[in-house]
């Protein structure tokens, strides 16, 4: 329970760290928005995002935002001011689109990720993942953290990659579910697990983690992201952002924190 408890308020604080939208109230108002644009995207591509801008738009005041996908619909109703969206969920991206909540100019191709095994520094050994790999010897019995509970893109990918992966019971029985990624990825951060099966783009600015194991092309899960203009937020230093996020620059360092191009 204690465990549970720090993993809550770290969590929070995680959040705040981030820039998560979380409600404060002065005298019964909203905060006001963020000054300058605002990008709400999945919480694996904060640390990349935040990379990229640091290097093509190091002067503007940009704040980007954890959002789940299932999550965006309601944070786009409250957060009026959002000048970009990324996703991952094709389906949650249609919604928007019919909802009229994304521009109908088209979206972007932002980049590809792919779920992979990582692990603590002190744990990592070069596993291969293929149909029936045990991952109890090499891993010496320790829990592995997935993400499979909650109702999203992310969630139904990890779980058809196990599905081809067609672990055995032992292995199986080392899997534990969080409920979001953020959980997930604190509990790495903690140490509470050593290892996860998670987005590679989640290796960003964490030296204490190593890719473990990968998958070959014929089973690998992809991972896609598109970029979207908001609507109403159609106009050029919104064009200019996204250029930003997009351009040569912006694909070369990608590529160095483990995503692909579109």
């Amino acid at each position: 329970m204690v465990g549970i408890a720090r993993r809550a308020v770290l969590g929070g604080l995680t959040a705040l760290a981030l820039g998560t939208a979380v409600p404060v109230f002065a005298q019964g108002k909203p905060a006001p928005r963020p000054a300058g644009q605002v990008i709400l995207a999945p919480f694996q591509l904060i640390e990349p995002i935040k990379e990229i801008l640091s290097q093509t738009a190091p002067k503007r005041p940009i704040t980007v935002k954890p959002a789940s996908a299932g999550d965006l619909m309601a944070l786009l109703d409250t957060e009026a001011a959002a000048d970009l969206v990324l996703t991952d969920d094709p389906d949650q991206r249609r919604t928007l689109l019919e909802a009229g909540r994304l521009d109908l100019a088209g979206e972007t191709n932002f980049a590809r990720d792919r779920i992979v095994l990582l692990a603590r520094s002190e744990r990592a050994t070069p596993i291969r993942l293929r149909p029936g790999v045990n991952l109890v010897v090499p891993l010496e019995g320790n829990l592995i953290g997935v993400m499979t509970g909650a109702n999203d893109a992310l969630s139904r990918q990890t779980q058809a990659f196990l599905d081809r992966l067609k672990l055995d019971a032992p292995s199986v029985a080392l899997l534990q579910s969080f409920p979001s990624l953020a959980d997930l990825a604190l509990a790495l951060d903690d140490g509470q697990i050593p290892a996860a099966f998670v987005p590679a783009s989640l290796l960003t600015h964490r030296p204490h983690l190593e890719l473990s194991g990968t998958a070959p092309a014929d089973i690998e899960e992809t991972i896609r992201y598109s970029l979207d203009i908001v609507a109403g937020r159609d106009r050029p230093e919104t064009r200019a952002l996204r250029d930003a996020l997009t351009g040569p620059l912006a694909v070369s360092l990608l590529t160095r924190h483990g995503l692909m191009k579109p």
